[in-house]
Order: C-alpha cells, then sequence, then structure tokens
C-alpha cells in the first residue's frame, strides 16, 4: 500500500504529534511505502519531500494561515507530478481537509485517514464545520477516549480511539534497580502549559514535604511555576527541563510512581511510557484515562481535582510496597499492547481493510 502522508513538522521538532508521525511512519514503511509532505524537520525516509523549507510555516499566525499555504503548495506540487496513492493520511489541523477533495483526486487515492491528536472543543468551528470538512474521510482516529465520544455525536461515522504507541526504550530493562531506602520521589512529565494544571502538583507538594516531586519539560509556564515554588520556600519539588527518551527512562527507573494533573489530553503517551517502566498511575481522568487505569490495578484515577484524594492516592502507594509491586507487574504487561509495532500493524490493517473492502 502506498500512503501519503501530510503534516508539516517532523522530528528534531518538539511535540508529541511528530514523535507519532515519526514512528508510525517509520513502521508502516517495514512493510508499505510511505511519503510524507512536510515543511520543517528532517525526512523519516528517501520518499519524503519538504514543501517551502525556508519559510516556518508554523510560526505564521494564525495556524490556519501557514497551514492553508503548506496545502496550496502541495496540491501545486501534485500538479505538476501526479504521483499516485493509495490512501492519504492528514494528522493534526482539521482545516487541512478543506483540501482533501482535490488532493485525492489528484493522487487517485482511495482512502483518507484523519487523526485529531487535540481536544475537539465546544465550539461554533468544532460543532459546524468540522463535521463537514469530515465528509470526505473514509476513517477516523483521535488519541483519547473523550474526544472519540465528543466526536462520535458530531459525525455519523465510527470514531476510533488509538493512542500513541510507546518509544521501545521504555521496555529495556532498568539501567538500574531503585533502592528500597531512597526518598519516595513522584515524576511528572509534561509541556509546562496551562492545560496540563502543573500549579496544582505545586500545592501537592506543599502539603507532603516528606516526598520529592520532580516536573521533566520545559513550556510558556515554567517562570510561573518557579516563583510558585519560591514564594512557599519548598525544596521538595524541581523543574529539570527537557530530558531525551534515554533520560526520562533513568529518571523512571529511579522514581516510585507517575502523577498526571491535566485538565484535558488525548490519551498521555507520557503516562504509557511511565506504565511500560512500571510505574503506578495516579492521575487525573483527563483524556478518558478510566477507559486504561483502574483503580487498585494500575494505580489511581482521581476526579475533580480532590486535593486530599490525590495525596491519599500517593501515600497508599508510598505505604503499600506490596500493592506497588502488584501494579508495577500489571502495567508492564498492559504497556505492551502499546508497543509502536502493534500500533502501526493496527492502523495499516484498518486502512487496508478500508481500502479493500474487507470487514
Amino acid at each position: 500500500m502506498k500512503i501519503l502522508r501530510l503534516y508539516y513538522k517532523l522530528p528534531p521538532m518538539k511535540g508529541g504529534m511528530e514523535k507519532h508521525i515519526y514512528f508510525l511512519t517509520k513502521f508502516q514503511n517495514i512493510s508499505d511505502e510511505v511519503t510524507v509532505f512536510f515543511n520543517q524537520g528532517d525526512a523519516i525516509s528517501s520518499n519524503d519531500e519538504k514543501i517551502l523549507p525556508w519559510i516556518k510555516l508554523y510560526k505564521i499566525k494564525p495556524l490556519f494561515i501557514g497551514v492553508f499555504i503548506f496545502y496550496f503548495f502541495i496540491i501545486f506540487k501534485l500538479l505538476f507530478n501526479r504521483k499516485k496513492f493509495d490512501s492519504i493520511h492528514i494528522h493534526g489541523d482539521w482545516s487541512a481537509l478543506v483540501f482533501i477533495r482535490i488532493i485525492k483526486k489528484l493522487t487517485q487515492a482511495k482512502v483518507v485517514t484523519f487523526t485529531s491528536h487535540g481536544i475537539i472543543a465546544n465550539n461554533f468551528q468544532h460543532s459546524k464545520l468540522l463535521p463537514m470538512t469530515l465528509k470526505n474521510v473514509d476513517l477516523i482516529f483521535t488519541t483519547g477516549h473523550e474526544s472519540a465520544e465528543v466526536l462520535q455525536k458530531l459525525v455519523n461515522k465510527k470514531v476510533i480511539v488509538q493512542p500513541s504507541g510507546v518509544n521501545s526504550v521504555f521496555f529495556e530493562p532498568p539501567f538500574f534497580e531503585p533502592s528500597k531506602n531512597i526518598k519516595f520521589q513522584v515524576i511528572t512529565v509534561a509541556n509546562l502549559v496551562p492545560v496540563k494544571n502543573l500549579i496544582f502538583i505545586v500545592e501537592l507538594a506543599r502539603e507532603m514535604s516528606d516526598i520529592d516531586f520532580l516536573i521533566v519539560g520545559e513550556g510558556p509556564e515554567k517562570s510561573t511555576l518557579m516563583r510558585s515554588i519560591q514564594s512557599y520556600g519548598l525544596d521538595n519539588i524541581k523543574l529539570v527541563g527537557f530530558k531525551t527518551p534515554n533520560e526520562i527512562k533513568k529518571i523512571y527507573d529511579i522514581s516510585s510512581c507517575f502523577l498526571l494533573t491535566s485538565v484535558a489530553e488525548g490519551t498521555s503517551t507520557a503516562v504509557l511510557e511511565a506504565m511500560a517502566c512500571g510505574l503506578p498511575i495516579i492521575s487525573s481522568n483527563a483524556g478518558g484515562l478510566d477507559k486504561i487505569i483502574v483503580n487498585d490495578v494500575n494505580g489511581f484515577i482521581i476526579y475533580n481535582f480532590d486535593k486530599n484524594k490525590f495525596i491519599a492516592a500517593i501515600d497508599r502507594i508510598k505505604k503499600d510496597i506490596n500493592l506497588r509491586d502488584i501494579i508495577s507487574m500489571n502495567n508492564r504487561k498492559l504497556a505492551e499492547n502499546f508497543r509502536w509495532e502493534i500500533i502501526a500493524n493496527r492502523i495499516t490493517q484498518l486502512a487496508k481493510q478500508t481500502l479493500y473492502g474487507e470487514n
């Protein structure tokens, strides 16, 4: 199957969607042929082509203008180079779907797939315009359960929940076994943005002075978080900045549990990575994580940001070492279902079933 993938950023540009596209393309290229049209980043294979590389389209505001320029030049390119594809896969900004009919015609593609990586909002664009653009889409994926439920109500088509896969580094044996005598450490990996609700972790750190909290990531909220930490005089919470997957793996290996306090998410890839390392998960229900995390089995889901319940869950994981060991075993096993080769194969097979009319 020949696949045309369209998105304007690829690694080393940072972002969860960029990683998703990289690994999906890498594994699909093992058995199929994928071409990615992109604007910034590095090609994944020799098939890929850069569109207007001298202009950083992602910096143009508002965002949809950069998206429209990107797709206009893709159409221009296809007009003079009529490459044929079986399937087109668009990621990210749904406004790109405005161009899908002409791109489909130019490439003679039979299947159009769209993956939504973000939150489906209750606004005019999503409630009225998005359903109209999805009429020309054959396969719809979302990375989170909440987004799928909202989108399912808007369109008369099946919406498939498909979280991102987990980088293989997180399935490797621990770099070293943590000592049972080290201080209990709670780890969070997230972009430092308002929707992650990281100020809530600062409040937890104020209440739990005997526990270390570590936040991995960069973002615009960093200075706000630093001021808050300093104003309370806290020495049990640290912001350690951006870390590579190997560096994060080493931190997971000496941590005791993973904490997520987001207001909204897809399905957090960081949660799945932490599970692959055997960490218990304590989380809000962002993205419908209660479809994956079962209380007392994989960790704890806390609703309505009840601070006392978050504290009680962390305290329980700290004190009940037997429960922690059981959860660790459960999470390593469950995370196996999210290996990238499994995710990529599922997406590919669904596209082929649609292409060839199989049930």
